[in-house]
């Protein structure tokens, strides 16, 4: 499966990060409801989450494919992914400053830089051929 990467340990942190993807969707699919009581949200927000639970099965599934068909040529996708993993890290990072009812806890924080950081990692050892 990583062959046709052509460079195994990008494809391993990008397989990680496609793992990653896979828990965060299903966990996300049947917690939401909790989680947005927890939060103190009313339940009009259940489409959102959602929604983001969706996209977040998107990239999975992109992540997938580029398993099976190589990266070459998915430019536009890798580049939507690593703008996507920066954001999560900003929107985690603003929520914690301005003390959010919703902040993440800093272990999750964490988990969203170690991710993104392998995801990095992949990306730019694959970035050429994209």
């Amino acid at each position: 499966m990583f062959k046709k990467y052509n460079d195994t340990p990008a494809a391993i942190a990008i397989g990680l990060v496609t793992i990653f993807f896979i828990f965060q969707v299903v966990v996300f699919a049947f917690t939401a409801e909790t989680f947005l009581v927890d939060a103190g949200i009313g339940a009009a927000a259940l489409p959102m989450a959602y929604w983001l639970c969706f996209l977040f099965a998107v990239m999975a599934i992109g992540l997938i494919l580029t398993f099976f068909k190589g990266p070459d040529g998915q430019s536009i996708f890798f580049n939507v992914v690593l703008i996507t993993q920066i954001g999560s890290i900003v929107g985690n990072l603003i929520e914690i400053a301005t003390d959010s009812a919703t902040a993440s806890t800093p272990g999750q924080l964490v988990l969203f830089i170690v991710v993104a950081l392998l995801f990095f990692f992949g990306y730019f050892r694959v970035r050429s051929r994209l």
